[in-house]
């Protein structure tokens, strides 16, 4: 396995040539990531309606693996039919992520039967009616709706208003249980679930900590802002266990000065060990009380709790 010094850069436009191949050429990839949607994985800086590859601050070209991998996704060939006949349900369980990922898109309807342990198509007259015949058995209160994140805005608001429809508001998707943890928490410290720093701030930011995440890997998006701290003369202080090559080091695509000299991220990057970050965080509080840089007025007006932190013990 090759050493990886740091993150984007060439390996990253390699990567997008692969995609497009999958997918069918560079200029079909090009025309689905235009489109005026949101990113499909974290519905970031994909430019909604003023189209694709545009981030908030209006920057083009801006775009990210994961939006990538998610659009080639949807874009690959259709599941065969002879593909249910290949392979049982055991058989599939079997399969890793990546495998089921690469098996292609599912443009038809399919039933699972006991007997036969597989599932096989169904037409869609037959699944209708299935699905409304199992509708009319149960009471509206019963029923619970899901939808995946990765589904286009339209189709979230047409399941959610057929939900409503029908009789209940029963409605969620996979970022209510990616996020339900974090709100419950952020809402019991603060008072909200929501982030309580948004992307603007970062551009008048002159110390940034990036706190057991990865956007290097995950949210590369991120990494055009992060790198706007460091220009400034500001700092970006990485606490991980793990020590990521792109949060040291990242290639910005749409920055030339980048590409060409691997602009350095992080300006400190601090491991603890796992289960020790809020020994780190305590003591970084402890040391903001000794040399009076805290805000007393906030903290005794807004925090409950702050002055025990400078208690000794």
């Amino acid at each position: 396995m090759n050493n990886v010094r740091f993150g984007g850069g060439w390996p990253a436009v390699a990567y997008t040539w692969k995609k497009a191949r999958e997918v069918g050429g560079l200029s079909k990839l090009w025309r689905a990531m235009r489109t005026r949607n949101t990113c499909k994985t974290c519905a970031l800086g994909m430019g909604g309606q003023a189209g694709g590859m545009v981030n908030e601050a209006g920057h083009f070209p801006e775009v990210c693996k994961k939006s990538l991998q998610a659009m080639a996704s949807d874009m690959q060939a259709a599941i065969p039919s002879d593909f249910w006949r290949r392979h049982t349900a055991e058989q599939l369980k079997a399969l890793s992520s990546r495998e089921l990922e690469c098996a292609g898109r599912l443009v038809e309807p399919v039933r699972y039967t006991a007997e036969s342990g597989r599932f096989e198509p169904i037409g869609w007259d037959e699944a209708l009616e299935r699905i409304a015949a199992k509708l009319k058995q149960i009471h509206a209160d019963e029923s619970f709706w899901y939808f995946s994140g990765r589904a286009s805005n339209e189709a979230g608001f047409l399941l959610q208003l057929f939900a409503r429809l029908y009789g209940t508001n029963n409605v969620n998707s996979c970022s209510y249980y990616c996020h339900q943890a974090s709100g419950v928490g952020l809402s019991s410290a603060i008072g909200s679930g929501t982030a309580t720093v948004v992307l603007e701030d970062l551009n008048q930011a002159d110390l940034v900590f990036v706190i057991g995440a990865n956007p290097a890997s995950n949210h590369p998006r991120l990494m055009r802002s992060l790198l706007g701290v460091r220009r400034r003369g500001g700092h970006v202080i990485v606490v991980n266990p793990i020590r990521e090559a792109g949060l040291e080091r990242f290639k910005v695509l749409s920055d030339l000065r980048s590409m060409l000299t691997r602009s350095p991220i992080a300006s400190l990057f601090i491991q603890p060990h796992i289960g020790g970050d809020l020994a780190l965080l305590t003591g970084i509080a402890k040391r903001i009380l000794e040399i009076e840089a805290h805000d007393e007025s906030f903290l005794t007006n807004s925090c409950t709790g702050w002055k025990e932190i400078d208690t000794p013990g």
